[in-house]
Parts: structure tokens; sequence; C-alpha cells
């Protein structure tokens, strides 16, 4: 356990740089697998293939979401005994966890593969796009079990402080799932089934590996098979913390799914140019993500260690790195939008409404960081109360403003993005206002 970082004691900012820039590595080759899967199809396979994977991309994230939900919560509670010195019971959060998230991903498999078809025909998908939707997200729905798999050994090393072991994984996943889809969509010619099958098969094959190293290195994890047996408090606990932040995440992204079919009345060029902003967003957004995963075991693990002042400590550096992040994020955005979102396609067009796209969104991205960071540091101390009503609040505010600012005659299509930017900023104002009210104990 000496890749373990213990959040309880030391200088907040080397605490986090050491357990976060693993984190984040690991996080930018995920999404970089994902930024390939798409610019393989873009440019192997066409335009209109690269805008039918992009239709699904927010459905079938709302599906995987409640996975990774899980997967946080079983996080959440091991960081909270780990920190606490409880051996016995980190054990027994690791098995009770696993046992919450295969439950909760074959549930999530069975609603997903029956309801594809008929969710990408509410949406509205372009005829030219729906065989090429359905078959790519049934693919990936498939592989479900595979997320979960994927997801909760790396939470569960993170919340032990281990923040290294996940990102060799994640490498080892990313350069598989490249090769893969370059093989499948490429000379075998697979097209956009190809993408899929290769993203599940890396999952797979990398959650396998990611496995049996924890049991077989990590003593605490060992410990889980002797203390296997079905604790139902500890299986509570998980859900009630994991349960509400997959489906805050769910709903974050079903309002993400209507904003998606208000998107298809725009026909396919603006499809293609939503689906790649959202994409290097996405990647972006990263940064922020590693941010607020970090902030969640710092604050467990002080909790757990009843050192409530040093989440603050923390906090403040958070927000300094999140502020300077913002600020050079939207310069890049300005001066090189066009340049940027021309990496996916080869349509002048597309590229064109992306880049405009992605100018608008980084002016709120700042709003963005804070959600993230104090959403996840507020999962952390066990607040999941405001996991779920930030939740509701952002699919609401993106509903209310969507159909709004997109029938303005004035606005039309670029009311999508200021959509995007007056939700972050709606769940900012909440996050902070919720964070003050715990820390004054109300």
């Amino acid at each position: 356990m000496n890749k373990a970082v213990d959040f309880t004691q030391g200088k907040p900012l080397s605490l986090i740089v050491r357990f976060s820039v693993p984190i984040f590595i690991g996080y930018l080759f995920q999404q970089v697998y994902s930024l390939v899967d798409r610019i393989i199809v873009g440019q192997f396979v066409g335009a209109t293939a690269f805008s039918a994977v992009g239709s699904t991309t927010a459905i079938t994230t709302m599906f995987m979401s409640m996975c990774m939900g899980a997967a946080a919560g079983t996080g959440v509670v091991v960081s909270k005994y780990y920190g606490a010195r409880d051996e016995k019971n980190t054990a027994r959060a690791i098995s009770n966890g696993m046992y919450v998230n295969i439950a909760i991903a074959l549930v999530m498999t069975v609603i997903a593969l029956a309801s594809t078809k008929p969710i990408l025909a509410l949406l509205q998908t372009p005829a030219e796009l729906m065989d090429d939707a359905v078959s790519y997200m049934l693919i990936i729905m498939a592989g479900l079990i595979a997320v979960s798999a994927y997801y909760a050994p790396f939470s569960i090393m993170q919340a032990l402080g281990d923040s290294t072991t996940p990102l060799l994984f994640l490498i080892f996943c990313s350069i598989l799932n490249i090769v893969l889809d370059i093989l499948f969509v490429g000379p075998l010619q697979m097209g956009v089934n190809g993408a899929a099958i290769a993203t599940v098969l890396a999952q797979c094959i990398s959650a396998l590996c990611c496995t049996v190293y924890a049991f077989r290195k990590i003593p605490i994890v060992k410990m889980a098979v002797k203390y296997a047996a079905i604790d139902k408090e500890i299986i509570r606990e998980t859900i009630r913390i994991g349960l509400p932040t997959g489906v805050q995440f769910a709903l974050v992204y079903l309002s993400s799914v209507i904003l998606q079919m208000i998107v298809n009345r725009f026909g396919t060029p603006v499809i293609g140019a939503f689906a790649a902003t959202t994409q290097v967003e996405v990647l972006i957004q990263q940064i922020y993500a590693t941010l607020g995963t970090t902030m969640a075991t710092y604050a467990a693990q002080n909790i757990g260690a009843k050192k409530p002042e040093r989440i603050q400590q923390a906090l403040r550096v958070v927000l300094f790195l999140c502020a300077g992040v913002s600020a050079l994020w939207l310069i890049c955005a300005l001066l090189g939008g066009n340049y940027i979102m021309g990496i996916f396609v080869d349509d002048n067009a597309m590229t064109g409404i992306a880049a405009n796209g992605v100018r608008i969104t980084a002016v709120f991205f700042m709003a963005f960081g804070v959600t993230t960071i104090l959403r996840r540091l507020l999962a952390g101390i066990g607040d999941s109360a405001f996991t779920l009503t930030s939740g509701i609040l952002e699919i609401a505010v993106r509903i209310i403003f969507g159909f709004l600012l997109t029938s303005i005659p004035v606005l039309g299509m670029w009311g999508i993005w200021l959509t995007t930017g007056f939700t972050w900023l709606a769940t900012a104002i909440f996050a902070i206002w919720r964070y003050k009210r715990k820390l004054s104990g109300s």
C-alpha cells in the first residue's frame, strides 16, 4: 500500500497534486480513446456515421451513469472506513460494494437493451442516422456489465489512496481500444459496429486485469474475500450514497438526451457539430472531474478521521487550479476553435458551427468546474440529498432553456450551446449555496 495517499495529514497542495496527476492522466487516456473512436469513424466511415455515433452519446452515458454512480458510492464508503483505520469494515465495504455494482449493472443492461430503439425514435433521430445509431448503441449497452467491472475496482483503489495503479490499467485500455478501433473500422471495415465492439472488448480486458491485480496485490482487497458475507447496513449505506449519485448523473444525461432531441431538429450538420463540441468539452472537463474525484476522497478520508477543517483548506487550492484551467481553455477556444473542431471531420459547414459553439460554452467553463468539484466534495461527506436535487435542477434548467432559447429566431441553433452554458451557471450557484449551508451546519 506504499502507493496510497493519506489525505488526513500533510499539506493539501502536495497531496492533491500527488493524487490527482495520475487520475487526470488516466481520465485523459480514457477520453483520448473515445476521441480517437469518433475521429476514426468520422475519417474512415464519414460525417454521417460520425453524427450517428454522436447522436447516441447522451443516451449511452445516461445508462452508464448508474454504474458509475454505484462505483462512486462504493468508493465513498470504502474511503470513510479506510480513513478511520477500520480494516474489517473497509473489507466489508469492498465486497458488498461489488454486489451493489453487479446488481445495478444487470438491471440497467436489461432496461437499456429494451429501450434503445424506442428512445432513438422518440428523439426524432434522422432516418439516415437511425440504423447506425441503433446498432452502435445496442452493442455498447450489452457491455454495461463491463463498464461496472471497469469502474468499480478503479473507484475502490482510488478510495484507498492509490491513483497510480488505475492509471496504468487506463493507459492499457486506451491503447488497446485505439488498436482495436483501427483494426475493426479500418482493414476489417466493420463500420460503427467495429468501433462499439472495440470499446466493449477493451473495457472487458482491462477490467479483468485490474480486478485480478487488486485481489492479488492489495492486502485490504484480499481481506474482502474473508469478509464477503452480505452486510445489509453497508449495502444500504453504499446504495444511499451511490444511488443518488447515479440518479444525479442519469438526470444530467437525461436532460442532455432531451437537448439532443432539440439538436436533432436542426439536421445532420448541427448534430455532428454538437457531437464534436461535446467530445472536446468532455476532454477538458476531465481536469475538473479529476479535481472533484480528489476532493471526494480527500473529504471522505478526513471525515472518517474527524478532521473536517482540512477540507476547506484543500477546496481553496482546488478552486484556484480550476480558475486557471478555465481561463486557459477560454483563450484556446477563442483563438483556435476552427482548428480544434477540424480534427473530427472534413466538413467545413460542420466545423464552422462547432467552432462557434465551443467558443460560447468556453465562457462558462469555470461554472462547470465549480459545480463538478462541489458536487463530488459534498458526495464525499455523505450529502446524497444535494446530489439528487442538483441533478433535478440541472434537468429542469436544461429543458427550459433548451426549448426557450432555440425558439428565439435571432438565436436559433446557437441557443443549444447557450443552454449548456446557462445550465452550468445555474448549478454552480446552487452548489455554492449548498456548500455554504453545509459549512455553517444548516
